[in-house]
């Protein structure tokens, strides 16, 4: 009698070949598939990566060069250097506002608006601008800034049996602060109640990375003091600066009359840090802004 043990069929060879080629594909198959997928999403972070080298110094640009103010003659205006070769510029950024009190020799006293405590805290003064009633601002550099200023000069007080000096007062919550001018008394005095504000000059330019040696940083730097910090890394090396020349548009690359640009255009155009897999190159995004200059004078 035979087993049943004995009457069951196995597979044959050809039978196990063939799965196992099947097998073979589909598994095949599938890593091909798997990297195909990763090296789909390492791409998409190395462009991830290259957006947010371009977005990561916008936000400061942005603050800073909203405020400048567009110059009307030689000598006037916010934007005080531009390289030639578009990779940096220098800025006159106002960081407080205020009136002016009074003179004492080459000491200014000026009532200023509040403003932010860790901005005003920040080194890097440069000096005041004054704004005459033609509405133009003179630059004046300062060497002082005394916070505990000459509060008394900004108060009522009888200068002869007819006339009182009105009160000046930014605001109740503001500062009353003494500025030294380097060069001396401003002469013509200006007139008490002039508008005034502090500013910083601030360089911005594309230069080599610390972060990552060998590539371009964005850096921004207080020309007074020199703290300088890197906002963001790496940079293409086509990242650069245009100027929009008066009402002219397009933005230009040569450098115009510093008193005729209106605005800068900002070419940010960041890369990933690595170069991702199944490229040559590491990843760039090509992010272009405009920023036009808000404090005009008319």
């Amino acid at each position: 009698m035979t087993s049943g043990a004995f009457s069951r069929r196995g597979f044959t060879l050809i039978e196990l070949l063939i799965s196992m080629i099947v097998t073979a594909i589909i598994g095949a198959a599938l890593v091909r598939m798997v990297l195909s997928q990763a090296r789909f999403m390492d791409q998409q972070e190395a462009w991830r990566e290259a957006r947010g080298v371009s977005r990561g110094g916008i936000n400061r640009l942005l603050s800073d060069l909203r405020s400048v103010e567009v110059g009307v003659a030689a000598g006037t205006g916010g934007l005080r250097v531009a390289a030639a070769g578009g990779q940096d510029f220098t800025v006159r950024v106002p960081y407080a506002f205020g009136v002016l009190c009074g003179i004492a020799a080459n000491v200014y006293t000026v009532s200023l608006l509040p403003v932010d405590s860790t901005m005003f805290a920040q080194a890097g003064f440069t000096g005041f601008a004054l704004r005459n009633k033609a509405g133009v601002y003179t630059y004046h550099a300062s060497n002082v800034l005394t916070v505990a200023g000459t509060a008394a000069l900004c108060l009522n007080g009888v200068y002869d049996s007819i006339h009182t000096v009105p009160t000046l007062n930014g605001s109740p919550a503001g500062k009353v602060a003494n500025l030294t001018r380097t060069a001396g008394a401003i002469m013509p005095a200006p007139d008490r109640g002039s508008i005034v504000y502090l500013y910083r000059d601030i360089r911005y330019e594309f230069k080599a990375s610390v972060a990552i040696p060998g590539r371009t940083g964005l850096w921004r730097t207080m020309v007074t003091g020199g703290a300088t910090e890197e906002l963001a890394a790496p940079f293409n090396a086509t990242a650069r600066v245009n100027f929009y020349n008066l009402d002219v548009i397009p933005a230009q690359a040569a450098v115009p009359p510093l008193q005729d640009v209106r605005g800068l255009e900002l070419k940010l155009n960041g890369m990933s840090e690595r170069t991702p897999s199944g490229s040559a190159a590491p990843k760039t995004a090509n992010i272009t802004t405009s920023v036009f200059f808000e404090n005009r004078p008319d």
